[in-house]
């Protein structure tokens, strides 16, 4: 490539929203109808796609209407709760999988078998009746100490 020359560097335009029914997920243009992403995030590139995966939207909401902003801004919402659940569900696999490592860390420092891991991990199931017992959310923690015993 000529050094001289400089590459084009494309943002995504917050009418592109309005117009296409596109967003920025980071820093990717995503699709609200389908949720594809477009490689290059050129205005040509974004209507392309618009234009042949999604003819019949332009009827359906026409341009510049309220209905139309208003599905924007239902889809909108649709994918930021999307996105919310799986990082809900990767936090709790997180927060288990620390525990564990945090009680095999504490057996290593004590230099004892790692059997013994099998014991604690039924000492807090069994602490976690007791601890829990008032709790609303007592079976999904009990569940999650559950989920780690393997």
């Amino acid at each position: 490539m000529n050094p001289s020359k400089k590459s084009k560097v494309y943002h995504f335009h917050i009418e592109w929203e309005d117009d296409y029914f596109f967003t920025q997920v980071k820093g990717k243009c995503i699709c609200l109808l389908c949720h594809a992403s477009i490689a290059v995030g050129k205005k040509g590139n974004v209507e392309r796609h618009f234009n042949s995966t999604h003819p019949k939207i332009n009827t359906e909401y026409p341009a510049n209407s309220s209905i139309r902003k208003e599905k924007v801004k239902q889809l909108k919402n649709q994918l930021v709760r999307q996105q919310s659940v799986l990082l809900q569900v990767s936090d709790k696999t997180k927060a288990t999988t620390l525990a564990s490592y945090k009680v095999s860390q504490v057996i290593a420092k004590k230099k004892k078998p790692f059997e013994d891991g099998e014991y604690i991990k039924e000492c807090f199931v069994e602490a976690a009746n007791c601890l829990f017992e008032g709790l609303k959310n007592k079976y999904e923690i009990m569940s999650a100490i559950n989920a780690n015993r393997n």
